[in-house]
C-alpha cells in the first residue's frame, strides 16, 4: 500500500515520536487487531466495547509493527513507567485513535481517482453490495467491503485495502445513530450512492421510521452537497418521498412503470426466484441461486448498477445467475436428511421478518412449515408493539407451528393466539429438542432472530 510517515503526519494534532525508525517504503498495511499484526504494519490502538487496543501495543511491537497510533493520555502514563521496555519505539500520539483512523483513511482514499459507490439501507445492504460487486467484477477490478464491515472501524479498514489496480469501490455504510452515515461518507467520499430501502431499524436510537429515513438519507444529503448521483429504488415509498428533496441525478430501478431498469419476479422454482429484468431494448431472464424475494431485490439493484456502468447484458445475466452468497446466516438455505432450514439468524427487524414470512408463504413444499422466531432487538419503546404486530401477522397469514424464543418474543406468542402449535420457550435448547421431535422429511424451518440471540445454536442442534 502507498501509505507513508508523511501521510501519518497529516492527521490533525498528531505527534510522531522516533520517526527515524520508520522506513521510507511506508507501511505494509493498517490494522486494529494485534493478532493480525506483522512486520512493517501500522497498528491503531482502538478502544472497542470489549477490548482496548492499548492493552496489546507491546504484543504488536513484538510482531514487528513499524508504528503504533495511541492516545496521548495513554502514552503519558506509559512514559512515566520506568520499567517499560518498548516506549522508545515509533508512536503516533493522537487525541482519539478511532477518529484518527478515519482521518488517515480519508487521506489515503484521496490518492485514488476512481468511482466509489456507497450502499446504505435498513435491510439487504450486504447481499446487495455482494451482488453488485459480483456484477461489476465482470468488467472492472472491484474493491468491496468484506462481510458487513460497515462502521467507523470497517469503512476505514476497507479503504486501506485500495491499491492502484482497483477501478471501482463498493463500500457498505451502516448506521444505528444519527450522524453515522454522514461521518462515514466524509471518510469514503462516495460520488455514487444506493439505499436499498427504509424500514423499522434500530428504533431504540432512531425512534420511528421517520428517524430511520432521516438517518439513511444522510447519504442522499451528502451526494446532494457533493454533486453525486443516486440509484433510486422506486418501489420504496420512503425513498421516493425523500429523494425529491435533493438535487441529485438519479438512475431508477424497480417493478413499477416509469423506471430506468424494470424487473418482475415471475415465479419461485423451489426456493429460487425466476426473474426478468429490462433496460431500454435489453431483456434478461434468469433463475437466481439465492433464495427468496430479498435475492430478487438485490439482483435488480446490482443489474441497474451494472447497466449504468456499461457491463453487457450477457455478463450481467451470467453474474446474477451464478452469484452465491458469501456471508452465512443471511437467508441461507441448508438441507439435511430431506429437511430444509432457512438460516436467517444474522439479524432481525420488523421489516425483514415480514419479508421472511412472505417468502415462507410463497414456497411450495411437501411437508409442514415451521417458524422459529427470536427477539428483534434495538426497538426501544416500540418493542412490545412490533413483536405483537409480528404475532398478528403470523396469524393473519394462516401459518401453523410457531416457536418463539426470548423475552420480547413472548408478545409474538400471545398475539398469535389461535395459531395451531404456538409455543414459547425460555430456553432455546429445549426449543431445539421440541423441533427435533416434530419435524419430518419434506418440512421447512425458518430460523430468524437478532444477532445477539445466537439462533445458530438451534441450527447446530438440528
Amino acid at each position: 500500500m502507498d501509505l507513508t510517515a508523511g501521510d501519518l503526519k497529516r492527521i490533525k494534532g498528531v505527534k510522531v515520536l522516533n520517526e527515524s525508525r520508520l522506513t521510507r517504503e511506508g507501511f505494509k498495511k493498517v490494522t486494529i487487531d494485534s493478532r493480525k499484526c506483522s512486520k512493517g504494519d501500522l497498528f491503531f490502538a482502538v478502544k472497542g466495547e470489549r477490548f482496548d487496543g492499548h492493552d496489546f501495543v507491546e504484543l504488536a511491537f513484538k510482531k514487528g509493527i513499524s508504528c503504533a497510533v495511541v492516545s496521548k493520555g495513554w502514552y503519558k502514563s506509559l512514559s512515566e513507567n520506568k520499567k517499560c521496555s518498548f516506549k522508545n519505539f515509533s508512536f503516533a500520539l493522537v487525541n482519539n485513535t478511532l477518529e484518527a483512523l478515519g482521518e488517515l483513511a480519508n487521506i489515503y482514499r484521496k490518492k485514488f481517482i476512481i468511482p466509489v459507490i456507497a450502499i446504505g439501507g435498513s435491510n439487504g445492504k450486504t447481499s446487495t453490495k455482494d451482488y453488485m460487486a459480483h456484477v461489476l467484477a465482470e468488467k472492472y477490478n472491484v474493491l468491496k467491503t468484506e462481510g458487513n464491515y460497515n462502521n467507523a472501524y470497517g469503512v476505514p479498514l476497507t479503504l486501506f485495502r485500495l491499491n492502484k489496480r482497483h477501478e471501482i469501490a463498493v463500500i457498505e455504510v451502516g448506521t444505528n445513530h444519527f450522524g453515522e452515515v454522514k461521518y462515514l461518507c466524509s471518510i469514503a467520499e462516495p460520488q455514487i450512492g444506493l439505499i436499498t430501502n427504509i424500514g423499522k431499524e434500530h428504533l431504540e436510537f432512531l425512534r420511528d421510521i421517520k428517524g430511520a429515513a432521516r438517518a439513511e438519507c444522510e447519504l442522499l444529503e451528502y451526494l446532494d452537497e457533493n454533486f453525486g448521483m443516486f440509484f433510486l429504488n422506486s418501489d420504496d415509498e420512503q425513498l421516493v418521498k425523500h429523494e425529491h428533496k435533493y438535487l441529485v441525478n438519479t438512475f431508477s430501478y424497480g417493478t413499477k412503470a416509469k423506471v430506468d431498469v424494470k424487473a418482475k419476479l415471475l415465479k419461485f422454482e423451489g426456493f429460487n426466484a425466476i426473474t426478468e429484468i429490462n433496460f431500454v431494448k435489453t431483456k434478461i431472464r434468469t433463475k437466481l441461486k439465492e433464495i427468496g424475494n430479498q435475492s430478487f431485490n438485490s439482483a435488480l439493484a446490482a443489474a441497474a448498477v451494472g447497466f449504468y456502468f456499461e457491463v453487457s447484458a450477457k455478463k450481467i445475466r451470467k453474474a446474477i445467475s451464478e452469484y452465491k452468497i458469501e456471508s452465512g446466516k443471511r437467508n441461507q438455505l441448508k438441507e439435511k436428511n430431506d429437511v430444509s432450514i432457512i438460516d436467517d439468524s444474522y439479524n432481525s427487524n420488523p421489516d425483514s421478518v415480514k419479508a421472511a414470512l412472505e417468502n415462507m408463504k410463497a414456497y411450495k413444499i411437501k411437508g409442514k412449515k415451521y417458524l422459529v422466531l427470536a427477539d428483534m432487538l434495538e426497538l426501544g419503546k416500540t418493542s412490545r408493539k412490533e413483536h405483537t404486530n409480528i404475532g398478528k401477522l403470523v396469524k393473519a397469514m394462516y401459518f401453523e407451528n410457531l416457536y418463539t424464543y426470548g423475552k420480547d418474543s413472548y408478545y409474538m406468542h400471545i398475539a398469535a393466539k389461535g395459531v395451531k402449535n404456538n409455543f414459547h420457550f425460555e430456553d432455546k435448547h429445549v426449543l431445539a429438542k421440541m423441533l427435533k421431535l416434530n419435524i419430518r422429511k419434506g418440512d421447512l424451518i425458518l430460523i430468524k432472530g437478532s444477532r445477539a440471540m445466537k439462533m445458530e445454536d438451534v441450527i447446530a442442534e438440528l
